[in-house]
């Protein structure tokens, strides 16, 4: 199969060369995704950047609840490394560098933004994803 730089086309590996931005994913901590009144939405920042994102438990949920979602997110982010995305984290997550750190996943460089401006920088000065450099 050969491989084309065309949104859409597939390398043999599978992943579209065109679609950088299914390369970038944010683990965003919850005080981020719902924001108070005045605070930074870090999800409207990230998809004008062209990042995904996956939200984190809130830190007030209970063990009982959080535990099984970070868990999730572990193996979801375990998955993404292993496949040369680039993986940040805005905000924080207690428990999270624990249950990374246990399936092998280094922790991911971090920002706690305070503004939009201070995020999209950030994001842009991020080096190119693996994914992108790794060979068929």
């Amino acid at each position: 199969m050969s491989e084309s730089s065309e949104p859409g086309s597939r390398s043999s590996s599978g992943i579209d060369p065109g679609d950088k931005r299914s390369y970038r994913m944010a683990l965003v901590a919850d005080g981020y995704v719902n924001p108070p009144p005045g605070g930074l939405d870090a999800i409207a920042v990230l998809a004008g950047a062209g990042w995904g994102a996956v939200q984190l438990p809130d830190d007030a949920y209970s063990h009982q609840v959080a535990g099984p979602l970070l868990e999730q997110v572990t193996e979801q982010t375990e998955e993404f490394h292993r496949h040369g995305y680039d993986v940040v984290l805005i905000g924080s997550r207690t428990g999270l560098g624990d249950a990374l750190a246990a399936v092998g996943v280094p922790p991911p460089d971090r920002i706690d933004p305070v503004t939009a401006g201070e995020l999209q920088a950030f994001l842009r000065n991020r080096p190119p994803p693996r994914a992108n450099l790794l060979p068929d």
